[in-house]
């Protein structure tokens, strides 16, 4: 091939000499670098970017294959790869506009509207433009562009535009038109912004600073609405916007704080605990707190945290250095399995962008190094509590209400719920998320699905639906507080479900990292059934129970094991008797866009006990939950006096009395004003 242009050291983005001459004094750099080549050379071994044998489809790898393969060549020239790449750009070029639209579910217009999809290979092939122009010559690169504006810049825009108007109706109609924009927004912004780029369209370049602001207004102040992987989805492909202004025209966003940086706090403090997965593969993963749809073995995605970890991309230096810290803490192994899954499926790896960024990240700083609080209550309605952050042995999180939440897809009917860890064994579980295509899905976003409580109407037994109106809060919240060495917070749902419940409240009392109390106290004035459920962890066959008596469970996972005991109940002032019921429910973990994938839960692997309470108009519950090591679980006794004090005692002898009654909301100050 001839008219090719000649390699340069920098290539958009990527400065070739600069990562190599980091790489020869920084090991972490060069292990990174080292592994991408591995990677692209897997890659370019195949016909096409997908591997025999794998489920992932071409539309859900395309982006991290070729950016991977074009670095690699980048920064190592290697024929097999160079020719693969040729061969690939071409081949997805060559393909209907329609197939870049996405799989069977999305939806087919004409002219074609962009989905993810689209947006995800026109990345992909940009970047090989972007980072290996030589590969091609002009004309073919002017071919190349052309393509990319027909099959991904138009349908992005489209997708875009439609977004804009749609909340635009929303705005205007209060909610009675249009839809308000989520993740979507971000990721189809993505595909446009970087074929704009790349053709110099300067009419739609001049676009991108305002609809980069307005996908900045998509985050709360301290959190993001969908949930946490949500959030590292969608700041994935904003932080890439970001980067890809700042390298055409670095004034376009100078005074732009970015958006996103100031979720690190959260992010951080959705850390459960790290330990081996063998059934995933070798390596240390990492297990997060995953209220509404997000994976339970995630980890935040690395070319965003990196990017946040830049204080000249917009963030403040405490969150760049936790970024920082964020990165090294997740990515202590680079590579872990399943690699398929990195983009859209939310299980996250390296790619080139973080050797990028790295050459002028901030330095970690960890959680307690900042001072991070060991009890936080965010926007979002997450409120986690851990006994430490060096050697963390327990993290209860809660899903307690929320405030006004500027974006909320994905979100599940989980208000009330909480889901517990100790040591490294995952006791009260979320159920995650899996395919959108399938019922279980649906399943799983239900509230008796979740560790909460169900009210139903005491004449019909019809469930009282739990109102989650959009850009409003939820409940009324009650943050964190500590007296005597004791932490608790609550949340009081009552505002969101029918005018005859008159309170509807939930408060979490700790002592950590042994103790967890929760309370329930639920009043109408018209009478209502309470079903409670608890949802346990047996997604590998770990789970060991031994109800003791009807209403107190032992439980262990591993060397580590948890006494559950319901203290007490009653109904309109008279004691409820009664064991708890047991049935099934599927705990998913890591997304896959199609069913039956191997990390789509089965029934059965979630352990759901339930309480159910006859018709009345005042229902209260106390449960106690203590955690330890296995070997010394049986020296832990819980009761409850006739008063209602919780009698604890520990296995050296020591005895612990607390009245729930003490830590009656009023008494602490509120979350939100």
């Amino acid at each position: 091939m001839t008219g090719h242009s000649a390699p340069t050291t920098t290539r958009g983005r990527l400065d070739v000499a600069a990562v190599r001459e980091r790489s020869e004094r920084d090991p972490r750099i060069s292990r990174i670098v080292e592994v991408l080549i591995d990677r692209a050379r897997l890659w370019a071994s195949a016909p096409t970017v997908t591997q025999p044998g794998e489920l992932a489809e071409w539309w859900h790898v395309a982006w991290e294959r070729l950016g991977d393969a074009a670095f690699a060549h980048a920064m190592r020239p290697d024929e097999q790869i160079a020719e693969w790449l040729r061969a690939e750009t071409r081949r997805l070029l060559a393909l209907p506009v329609d197939e870049w639209v996405g799989p069977f579910f999305r939806t087919r217009t004409n002219p074609p509207i962009g989905a993810l999809e689209t947006a995800h290979v026109g990345l992909g092939v940009a970047e090989v433009l972007e980072l290996c122009p030589e590969l091609f010559d002009e004309d073919e690169r002017e071919h190349i562009v052309a393509g990319l504006i027909e099959h991904c810049l138009l349908p992005c825009e489209r997708a875009v535009t439609a977004y804009e108007g749609s909340a635009r109706r929303y705005d205007e109609s209060g909610g009675a038109e249009g839809t308000p924009p989520n993740n979507w927004y971000m990721v189809l912004l993505d595909g446009f912004a970087a074929i704009s780029l790349l053709s110099g369209d300067a009419d739609r370049i001049a676009t991108l600073p305002g609809r980069y602001r307005t996908a900045s207004s998509l985050y709360n102040a301290d959190s993001y609405g969908e949930s946490v992987q949500y959030w590292g989805y969608a700041t994935l492909h904003l932080t890439n916007v970001r980067e890809l202004l700042d390298a055409h025209d670095p004034s376009l966003l100078a005074r732009d704080r970015a958006p996103y940086g100031p979720m690190m706090r959260w992010v951080a403090q959705s850390i459960l605990f790290q330990g081996a997965r063998p059934e995933l593969g070798a390596g240390t993963y990492t297990t997060m707190v995953n209220f509404g749809d997000s994976a339970v073995t995630a980890r935040p995605p690395a070319d965003a945290l990196t990017s946040i970890a830049r204080p000249d991309a917009g963030t403040d230096d405490e969150d760049a250095r936790l970024a920082r810290w964020l990165f090294e803490h997740t990515y202590r192994d680079i590579q872990l399995e399943p690699s398929h899954l990195s983009t859209f499926g939310f299980f996250s790896e390296v790619g080139w962008r973080s050797v990028v960024n790295l050459l002028s990240a901030a330095d970690a700083s960890s959680p307690e190094e900042l001072s991070l609080p060991l009890a936080a209550s965010f926007e979002t309605g997450s409120v986690m509590v851990r006994d430490r952050w060096t050697g963390t042995r327990t993290v209860l999180a809660a899903q307690a209400g929320t405030d006004r939440l500027n974006v909320d897809s994905h979100r599940h009917d989980d208000h009330g719920s909480f889901v517990l860890s100790h040591g490294d064994e995952l006791f009260f579980a979320d159920p995650g998320h899996c395919s959108y295509r399938l019922e279980a899905q649906q399943v799983a976003k239900r509230a008796e699905s979740h560790s909460t409580w169900v009210l139903r109407d005491g004449g019909t037994d019809a469930i009282l639906e739990r109102r989650q109106p959009h850009a409003a809060p939820v409940g009324i919240r009650t943050a964190p507080w500590t007296s005597a060495g004791w932490t608790a917070f609550s949340v009081d749902l009552a505002p969101n479900l029918p005018e005859t419940i008159t309170r509807a409240r939930r408060t979490w009392i700790t002592l950590l990292p042994h103790v967890v109390l929760i309370v329930d106290d639920i009043a109408s004035t018209l009478p209502v059934k309470v079903e409670t459920s608890f949802v346990l962890n047996d997604r590998d066959h770990g789970l060991r129970v031994n109800q003791a008596t009807a209403t107190r469970l032992v439980l262990r996972r591993g060397e580590a094991a948890a006494k559950f005991f319901r203290l007490s109940a009653e109904t309109d002032a008279a004691p409820v008797s009664g064991s708890a019921d047991r049935r099934w429910t599927a705990l998913h973990d890591i997304y896959q866009p199609q069913p039956n994938a191997p990390t789509q839960g089965r029934e059965g692997s979630g352990v759901v006990y339930s309480y159910r309470n006859a018709a009345g108009t005042r229902h209260r519950a106390v449960y106690s939950i203590v955690l330890d090591d296995e070997a010394v679980i049986r020296g832990w006794h819980v009761d409850v006096a006739d008063d209602g004090t919780v009698l604890i005692e520990r296995p050296d002898g020591v005895g612990l009395a607390v009245d729930p009654s003490g830590f009656a909301p009023g008494d602490a100050p509120p979350a939100t004003q």
